[in-house]
């Protein structure tokens, strides 16, 4: 497995839930079944990988460790559900602030190649961008109480992390990022009718 397929794996485990029992008693009693805390433990061995081929994901690989730490305690239903709105938004700030770091060393990995690699560059330096308006959209809509933008911002958030794990699987045969290189199709001989 490439190190941006352990981070992709990792991210959908992290981004996903697969709450049970499905009628709790009491309400808030629900459990994932995908926890956060082993995607994270993926995330940061693929992130590991890419820290020894470059050193510019140190900062990613410290938050990945920071965000997965917090996780930990998230998981627990008896302490998730203390939070409100606004306490659940500060426990993901280092979740996407690791989305924003390792999005724009993968962008940079990508411009520095002799010849650039537009498709890391441009979509990784977007999706960098995507994940700061993530962070930035609730703190308006939490601190502001502009209620409208609240569905507008979980689906924004939504989008983005669909689309980053979406680029993640579609760059990681990037040798440059611990890839194996392209597929090589062995092409069979072509063999005359009768």
């Amino acid at each position: 497995m490439t190190p941006l397929q352990k981070i992709a794996v990792g991210l959908v485990v992290v981004f996903g839930s697969a709450m049970f029992p499905g009628h709790p008693d009491p309400h808030w009693q629900t459990w994932d079944a995908l926890p956060d805390p082993i995607g994270w433990a993926l995330v940061v061995a693929g992130l590991l990988v890419l820290r020894r081929l470059d050193r510019s994901f140190g900062a990613s690989l410290a938050l990945a460790v920071v965000a997965g730490l917090v996780s930990v305690p998230l998981w627990f239903p008896q302490l998730r559900h203390h939070l409100d709105a606004s306490g659940s938004w500060a426990a993901s700030l280092p979740q996407a602030t690791c989305c924003v770091l390792m999005c724009r060393e993968i962008a940079r990995i990508g411009a520095v190649q002799q010849p650039p690699d537009r498709y890391l560059a441009q979509r990784f330096g977007l999706l960098g961008w995507a994940f700061v308006v993530v962070i930035a959209l609730p703190a308006v809509v939490l601190g502001a109480r502009v209620e409208a933008l609240r569905g507008a911002t979980l689906a924004f958030s939504m989008l983005a992390s669909v689309a980053l794990v979406w680029h993640l699987f579609a760059a990681h045969r990037r040798p440059a990022l611990g890839g194996p290189g392209p597929k090589v199709v062995p092409v069979e001989p072509r063999q005359e009718r009768r």
